[in-house]
């Protein structure tokens, strides 16, 4: 809606504002927000909660959608790190449920650290990735990221009980509880990690991010990294990127300075080469 002009965009404007204010009003628990309000208006996904006491998709959403200030965000980082990373990734709430609750509803069913209970989710996870790409937190980005792929060591792999060579549904979660099985691999292929950890790669790792005036260019190059190179085809163009780390910060659009980093009046069937220096 950030984008759209006159008096529709107004209107989606007004309404996120709205919305993102209710969220404040309603689920901010001090240190993250919590999941939602039961039909018996009980707030849960709270510090006061045993089980489910902090979600991974409140937070990324609150980020995203700009619900959430500097303050809090910095502090839902530090809460997610602190409850909800494991060495297997980030999981999508903390502690699983042990036992239904009815009014939480089928994730209390799921076994403890597996599908929606609690497990690394990879489709939620991404979520929050991509907010921490769009938030500048480059390194925590890619490490959760490189989290989502087995390996690189033999351990691993065999802990996860799959090669790197997809992006499972979920691994199992629940590494406190029960360390033995966690982040075993669901095997399941059918998952909505793929669109969103391709925008984490593309747009965040990568920095080639389609904005209403153009291309915009900011990669977020890892720090054991020295270069990355990619290929984006966007509005009909293709755009050949590199990427080298060289401490004097620069973007050349087919050699020439392109000093806000956006690429403007992108013409259908052309090549464009973009060197990057971080």
């Amino acid at each position: 809606a950030s984008n759209v002009p006159g008096r529709s965009g107004a209107r989606w404007r007004d309404a996120a504002a709205e919305l993102n204010a209710a969220a404040n009003r309603h689920l901010w628990d001090g240190n993250w927000f919590a999941r939602g309000i039961t039909d018996d208006d009980v707030k849960f996904g709270i510090a006061a909660d045993k089980e489910g006491r902090i979600y991974l998709n409140p937070q990324a959403w609150a980020m995203l959608s700009g619900a959430a200030s500097d303050e809090q965000r910095a502090k839902m980082v530090a809460a997610v790190e602190e409850q909800l990373e494991t060495p297997h990734g980030v999981a999508m709430f903390a502690p699983p449920y042990s036992r239904m609750r009815d009014d939480v509803g089928r994730v209390t069913q799921k076994h403890p650290g597996s599908a929606e209970n609690g497990a690394v989710y990879n489709h939620a996870a991404s979520f929050y990735i991509h907010a921490l790409y769009d938030g500048g937190d480059g390194e925590r980005a890619f490490r959760l990221l490189r989290q989502m792929i087995p390996g690189p060591d033999t351990a691993d792999y065999l802990q996860r009980g799959q090669l790197p060579v997809f992006i499972p549904n979920y691994y199992r979660g629940a590494h406190r509880e029960v360390p033995r099985t966690a982040g075993r691999s669901s095997q399941l292929f059918n998952t909505g990690t793929a669109a969103w950890a391709y925008r984490c790669v593309i747009e965040g790792l990568c920095g080639l991010k389609g904005e209403r005036q153009g291309l915009r260019v900011a990669p977020q190059l890892p720090a054991g990294w020295n270069e990355l190179s990619a290929r984006r085809e966007f509005r009909g163009a293709v755009f050949h990127l590199t990427v080298q780390r060289t401490g004097v910060a620069s973007v050349r659009l087919d050699g020439e300075t392109l000093p806000d980093n956006l690429v403007r009046g992108i013409e259908a069937g052309r090549e464009y080469r973009l060197d990057v220096s971080v």
